[in-house]
């Protein structure tokens, strides 16, 4: 098994000045969900050639990330193609593709900056203590969690581990009283939440990691209750990512003040359609301030955490039949 980490590493092949450039990867196995790779984890592909293109210039960080999802990626090697589109003050802005087998798999638009706090002048930061500052949505500290088991065609479950929020899943129950609440405006949808961590000690969480983090989550249909008609056969159902977009908001901490191997993840979903059972999700990337089972809870231990991303996208709901056929029919194998 490899480590999320190592499994994001991409090798320049091929520059052309400032305005081009080729990387060599791999799709590893062990980030899978049935038989095609996680569509976080292959995003990150293109987020890590591109930060490493952009790693000796003045916009060292992603600031935002635009993805269209063409095809099913496949286990084996791609190959990520950036170009600039526009170098300016404060962002630079670069188009690339993950291809695999001669077809261009992914397709992203992506821009770069600076997420160095600017020094002196008005905060434009809104934060602790202002009643209007968005705060970390997890209740528990993650000294208190106890692991979940994750899906089961999730092949990198040996590599990932996660406490769900019972408080946050209890929301969804049609009773509960937030639902109460809200039943005659607006309301509907689900939520859930969880403490993430990659359970390697040798692995760590850099800015191409945030998109598999972003995408890892219980899609809609699997969190409604057996009376709804749409959670019939989600126990053996695909869920595709069609489009995604991250906003990163700060670079990963780097303190050890915060874990390193661990995030908080909060998602709300609200809508659900025909044709395919389309829905979205917006999922909140947070900091975390220790591992999951370690740790202290200190006071104000909650309003020092803050978020890393935030990450959208639109998703299907398909069988897994489909997602084998998918990954024998598409294989890809190095060229000899």
């Amino acid at each position: 098994m490899v480590t999320l980490t190592r499994a994001l590493d991409v090798s320049q092949t091929s520059r052309c000045g400032s305005g081009s450039a080729t990387y060599a990867t791999e799709l590893h196995g062990s980030w899978t969900i049935g038989s095609i790779p996680q569509g976080g984890y292959a995003l990150g592909q293109i987020v890590e050639a591109c930060t490493q293109f952009q790693s000796e210039t003045v916009h060292k960080d992603p600031i935002h990330v635009t993805a269209h999802f063409l095809r099913a990626t496949n286990v084996g090697p791609a190959e990520v193609r950036l170009s600039v589109q526009k170098i300016g003050k404060n962002f630079t802005n670069l188009t690339a593709d993950l291809a695999q087998g001669g077809y261009t798999k992914l397709t992203s638009h992506l821009i770069f900056g600076d997420l160095t706090p600017v020094p002196g002048g008005i905060s434009r930061s809104l934060a602790p203590p202002s009643p209007y500052a968005r705060r970390l949505p997890l209740l528990d500290h993650p000294s208190a969690a106890v692991r979940d088991r994750m899906r089961r065609i999730w092949n990198f479950h040996s590599l990932l581990s996660w406490s769900m929020d019972r408080t946050i899943l209890a929301r969804n129950v049609m009773h509960s009283q937030p639902r109460a609440d809200t039943e005659i405006i607006g309301g509907g949808g689900v939520e859930w939440g969880a403490w993430c961590e990659l359970t390697r000690t040798d692995d760590e969480i850099k800015p191409s990691s945030i998109p598999f983090f972003g995408d890892t989550f219980h899609n809609l249909p699997v969190l409604l209750p057996d009376s709804e008609p749409a959670s019939r056969g989600t126990s053996d159902c695909w869920f595709p990512t069609v489009t995604m977009t991250v906003e990163f908001k700060a670079r990963i901490p780097s303190s050890q003040d915060y874990a390193s191997r661990t995030v908080g993840l909060y998602c709300e979903s609200r809508f659900l359609t025909d044709p395919h059972g389309r829905h979205n999700a917006h999922v909140e990337v947070w900091t975390a301030p220790s591992a999951i089972g370690q740790g202290n809870l200190e006071a104000g231990w909650r309003d020092k955490q803050y978020c890393i991303a935030v990450v959208d996208q639109m998703a299907l709901t398909l069988s897994m039949d489909l997602n084998r056929r998918q990954g024998n029919k598409n294989k890809v194998t190095p060229k000899l």
